[in-house]
């Protein structure tokens, strides 16, 4: 009796070797894909600032003084950035006023900004021009007491110049007025002046 020949073909062996085969290559060419696909661009800043106040019965109780801000952006697109910060300031408050004077006290003022940046590129990128809208938030030290009353969101806008330090345009030096007010009559309108420098990792799509 010839014994049966015996299949892998027939025994589902074949199969079983040849499918993790195309498995393994998709999953290397999704690999590969995605390494190719560029990572937008996105950038952390810090900047120099002054704070001063601009109008409002609240805000002209202080005066201008310094300030720091951090902040960061992410490149939506082309001609797109939201953006984010916070900024401190320490400014001069003036109370307990008599006829002999005011006395006064340097407090820390903190302002949050966040909202989307249109952007114009100008000489191939070096030089970026940009309006910015959106949100903020301010807390009044608490020393001053007005941290109880007037801790409100605002509304800020801004204008920004950026230009490029290196080749690539990762470095950039970056100039800002931004301003802050709360909605209808002003309680609190605020201005600052920033300059600062910005570093950025991804590419610009």
């Amino acid at each position: 009796m010839i014994p049966a020949r015996f299949s892998v073909l027939d025994s589902g062996i074949l199969p079983m070797v040849r499918l993790p085969i195309p498995s393994f290559s998709l999953a290397l060419s999704t690999g590969v894909l995605s390494a190719q696909i560029p990572i937008p661009r996105a950038s952390v800043e810090i900047d120099a600032a002054g704070v001063l106040p601009v109008d409002g019965f609240k805000a002209e109780e202080y005066s201008a003084g310094p300030g720091l801000r951090v902040g960061g952006e992410f490149r939506l697109h082309r001609n797109l950035v939201a953006e984010g910060g916070w900024t401190a300031a320490w400014m001069a408050a003036y109370y307990n006023c008599h006829s002999f004077g005011c006395s006064y006290s340097r407090l820390e003022n903190k302002f949050l900004d966040y909202g989307l940046r249109g952007v114009l590129p100008l000489a191939g990128g070096r030089v970026e021009l940009s309006v910015g809208v959106g949100g903020g938030y301010i807390w009044f030290d608490s020393a001053s007491g007005d941290n109880n009353y007037y801790n409100v969101s605002l509304f800020q806008f801004s204008g920004k110049g950026s230009v490029a330090l290196n080749r690539n345009a990762q470095w950039r030096v970056n100039f800002t007025v931004r301003t802050w007010r709360d909605l209808g009559r002003p309680i609190q309108q605020w201005l600052s002046t920033a300059a600062g420098i910005s570093y950025g990792f991804g590419t610009i799509r």
